[in-house]
C-alpha cells in the first residue's frame, strides 16, 4: 500500500517541481545580459546632483525594471561607476553588486525625506545589510533628490571600480568583460533602512571593453624639392 501511495505522490509532484523549475528559468532567462557603457569623460558628462538630464542624455546608458519600478541611469570611466536611479514616490531605493542576493553584495541605498536626505554603502549579511567595513571612504560623492512636479526620487553616486579594503563581499570591483549579479530593491512606503523590501529584481551585467586606443599616424616628412640646372 505504501508502494502504491509513493508511486502516486511521484507521478504527481515530480512533473510539477519541473513545471516550477522550467518557471523559475524561463523567468531569470527573460532578464537580458546588461551592458555598462564606457566613456572616457564621464566625470565631465555627468553632474552628481540628485537630477538626471534625458534630453543632454547625461547618461550613456539606461534601463527600467518593471518589478520595482526603478530606472537605473549608468555609465563607467578609467576609475569610477556612475550610477543614478529614479522611480516613483518616495522610500527608499537599492543596488547591488557581485551577487544574486544580498548576501555579499555590495549595496548602495538611499531616500529622500523633508528632514534628511541619504546615500549609503553597506554589504548584504545573508538576508540583511550592515555598513561597508574595512574603507568606508568609498562612496564620498552622492546626491539624492524628490521632484515634487514629477513624483520621482533620484538616488545618484559615483563609486570606484576597486574596492580595497572592502570587507565582507564576494567580489573585489568591477573588471571589463566580466560577468556579474546584480539586485535593485524598493520599499516605497518607508525610509527606514531596516525595514524588507516590498519589491526586488534581479540582474546579470557586464562592462562594455574599452576601445582599443587607434594610433596616431606619424606625418611622413616632406621632400625638398631641388633646382636642377639642364
Amino acid at each position: 500500500m505504501r508502494r502504491i501511495i509513493a508511486l502516486i505522490l511521484s507521478v504527481f509532484f515530480i512533473p510539477v517541481m519541473r513545471v516550477n523549475a522550467q518557471s523559475a528559468n524561463l523567468r531569470e532567462e527573460k532578464n537580458p545580459l546588461l551592458v555598462v557603457p564606457y566613456d572616457s569623460l564621464m566625470e565631465d558628462r555627468v553632474s552628481i546632483d540628485g537630477y538626471v538630464d534625458i534630453e543632454e542624455e547625461e547618461y550613456p546608458g539606461r534601463f527600467s525594471d518593471p518589478a520595482t519600478g526603478i530606472v537605473v541611469n549608468w555609465g563607467y570611466d578609467d576609475s569610477l561607476i556612475y550610477v543614478a536611479l529614479e522611480a516613483k514616490g518616495k522610500g527608499w531605493l537599492a543596488i547591488g553588486f557581485g551577487s544574486p542576493l544580498m548576501d555579499g553584495a555590495n549595496m548602495f541605498l538611499g531616500y529622500y525625506t523633508d528632514d534628511s536626505a541619504v546615500v549609503a554603502n553597506y554589504v548584504g549579511v545573508k538576508h540583511t545589510h550592515a555598513p561597508a567595513k574595512g574603507n568606508e571612504n568609498l562612496l564620498d560623492d552622492w546626491e539624492v533628490d524628490y521632484d515634487d512636479e514629477t513624483n520621482i526620487t533620484t538616488v545618484e553616486f559615483a563609486y570606484p571600480l576597486r574596492w580595497e579594503g572592502l570587507k565582507g563581499v564576494k567580489i573585489s570591483g568591477l573588471v571589463p568583460g566580466e560577468v556579474y549579479d546584480l539586485i535593485l530593491g524598493r520599499n516605497p512606503k518607508s525610509s527606514s533602512f531596516s525595514t524588507k523590501h516590498s519589491q526586488r529584481s534581479h540582474y546579470r551585467f557586464t562592462l562594455a571593453v574599452k576601445p582599443e586606443p587607434q594610433p596616431i599616424p606619424e606625418e611622413k616628412p616632406k621632400e625638398k624639392s631641388s633646382n636642377m640646372d639642364n
